[in-house]
């Protein structure tokens, strides 16, 4: 029964995917038809932009097909989190422009034991979560803490928030909540991504939230830690 789901849920991502790839490539044919006499900076910019979804996508599906071999897959190093912080700002560089978001990285100081590859897509997971649903003008913060316990990454913007009534569905797999339904198609597979993706590394992802109050993504490092324990 278990393997049976399973394959319904992997078929059911693969028609998804296929369903969300195909918007951006159908955008890029519309570019092209609609180009006649427009300057060809604008073609590529907007070009580029649907190659990023695709991009994008083509990232999500190669990390989901790898999760279940995790075991095998990853490395732990000591990884700089302002280092993480600042590729996953430049990595989506223009929609910071495009939507006057700005990024703050000036409290984020600590490393952290984590498999840098990894660490850089759950970071850039909550980033584009983050954009998605914080508004023309706003602020997404990052900020490094630690205690005695463990250290962790805060990612805060000010967007639209979570009703409390979602709040404990996020991390779940194919959730897109209220927002995600009047704001964009999505597939509500990147947080869920997130989430798994911690949790096999020995972190976790936690949230909070309020309505028009913006939201919170805290990603958690506990100091003790073995190894071994982790598996695929």
């Amino acid at each position: 029964a278990q393997l049976q789901e399973e394959r319904k849920d992997h078929q059911d991502y693969i028609l998804s995917w296929i369903h969300d790839v195909k918007v951006p490539i159908a955008g890029s044919r519309l570019i092209m038809e609609n180009g006649a006499g427009k300057p060809a900076e604008v073609l590529i910019d907007k070009l580029e932009d649907e190659l990023g979804k695709i991009d994008s996508y083509v990232e999500q599906a190669l990390y989901y097909s790898r999760i279940d071999a995790f075991s095998q897959d990853y490395f732990i190093t000591e990884v700089d989190l302002p280092a993480i912080a600042k590729d996953s700002v430049k990595k989506v560089a223009k929609l910071f422009i495009h939507k006057r978001i700005r990024p703050n990285l000036e409290e984020v100081t600590h490393s952290v034991s984590s498999d840098s590859k990894w660490l850089a897509y759950i970071v850039n997971q909550v980033v584009a979560n983050a954009l998605t649903y914080t508004g023309s003008g706003g602020t997404i913060t990052f900020r490094s803490e630690e205690s005695d316990a463990e250290k962790r990454l805060l990612i805060q913007d000010t967007g639209i928030g979570i009703p409390p009534e979602e709040l404990g569905r996020v991390f779940d797999k194919g959730f897109t909540g209220s927002a995600g339904r009047t704001h964009h198609k999505s597939t509500g597979l990147g947080l869920y991504l997130a989430k798994q993706m911690a949790l096999k590394l020995g972190h976790d992802l936690s949230i909070t939230s309020a309505p028009g109050e913006g939201t919170t993504v805290t990603l958690h490092f506990p100091k003790v830690r073995r190894y071994n324990d982790l598996r695929g």
